[in-house]
C-alpha cells in the first residue's frame, strides 16, 4: 500500500490483471462506455482521456469511432495488453502507464472529455479530490467528466465476496488482496462535483442472466465550467 493507504500500489493491479488475462477477460463489451457515447457526440468531443483504462476496451471502442484517445492506467500488465490489442486492430491509441493518483502528465486543457469507468471508487477521499482537480485542469472549458463508480448499494454485496482487511474511513476499505474500495453515495457524488455543472447522476444496477443484481453503480456526467 502507499504510505497513507489512500489507494493500492501498482503491483496490486498488475496481479489482478494478470489473473484476469490468465483465464480470459470475460467482458469486452464496453457496456459502461456506451451510455456516454451520445453525450460525447452531442458535445462535439474529439480528444478523450480514458482515466484508468485497464486493458483498453473503452479506449479502443472510442478509437474505432474516430476519437483521438489517450489511455492511462497504473498497471503495466494492463497497458501492455491494451497496446497489443490496439496493434492487432491497427488502431492508434496513446496508451501510457502511470499513477492516476498523482498529477497527470498532460497539458492544461488537453481534452474535450475524460471518462473513467469503475476506477474512481478505488481511491479514498483525499486522493479522489486531487484526481477531480487534475481532471478539471486537463479539460478544456465546457469539457465533460463521465464516470461510473460503485454505489453504497453495492457495499454489502462486495464485502461479502471480498472481505475487508481494514476500514480506512466512511464507506472506504482495504479489501482482501490489497485493493482499496470506496462506496459512493449520491450526496458524495454531488459534493465531489460541487464546482461542476451537473448533467446527470443516475443509479444503475447490473443484473445477471437470472435477473439477480450483481453490481450497483452511479452513472455520473458533469461539465467543466467556463
Amino acid at each position: 500500500m502507499t504510505t497513507d493507504e489512500r489507494y493500492a500500489v501498482a503491483e496490486v493491479w498488475d496481479r489482478r490483471h494478470s489473473a484476469i488475462l490468465a483465464v480470459g477477460d470475460p467482458d469486452r463489451s464496453s457496456q459502461w462506455l456506451e451510455p456516454f457515447l451520445p453525450l460525447l457526440e452531442s458535445h462535439g468531443c474529439r480528444d478523450v482521456l480514458d482515466l484508468g483504462c485497464g486493458t483498453g476496451y473503452d479506449a479502443l471502442a472510442l478509437a474505432r469511432r474516430g476519437y483521438h484517445v489517450q489511455g492511462f492506467d497504473y498497471a503495466q500488465v494492463a497497458i501492455d495488453e491494451a497496446i497489443r490489442l490496439a496493434q492487432a486492430e491497427g488502431l492508434t491509441v496513446d496508451f501510457r502507464q502511470g499513477d492516476v493518483g498523482l498529477p497527470l502528465p498532460c497539458r492544461d486543457g488537453s481534452f474535450d472529455a475524460v471518462i473513467s469507468n469503475l476506477v474512481l471508487h478505488s481511491f479514498a477521499d483525499a486522493a479522489l479530490r486531487s484526481i477531480v482537480g487534475e481532471v478539471d485542469r486537463c479539460l478544456r472549458p465546457g469539457g465533460l467528466f463521465l464516470f461510473h463508480a460503485n454505489s453504497t448499494d453495492d457495499l454489502e454485496r462486495r464485502l461479502a465476496v471480498q472481505p475487508p482487511e481494514r476500514q480506512l474511513g466512511p464507506r472506504s476499505y482495504v479489501l482482501a488482496g490489497g485493493q482499496t474500495m470506496h462506496f459512493f453515495s449520491r450526496d458524495y457524488c454531488e459534493t465531489l462535483l460541487a464546482d461542476w455543472l451537473p448533467i446527470g447522476i443516475e443509479a444503475v444496477t447490473r443484473l445477471d442472466p437470472e435477473g439477480q443484481p450483481v453490481k450497483s453503480v452511479w452513472r455520473v456526467a458533469a461539465r467543466k465550467r467556463g
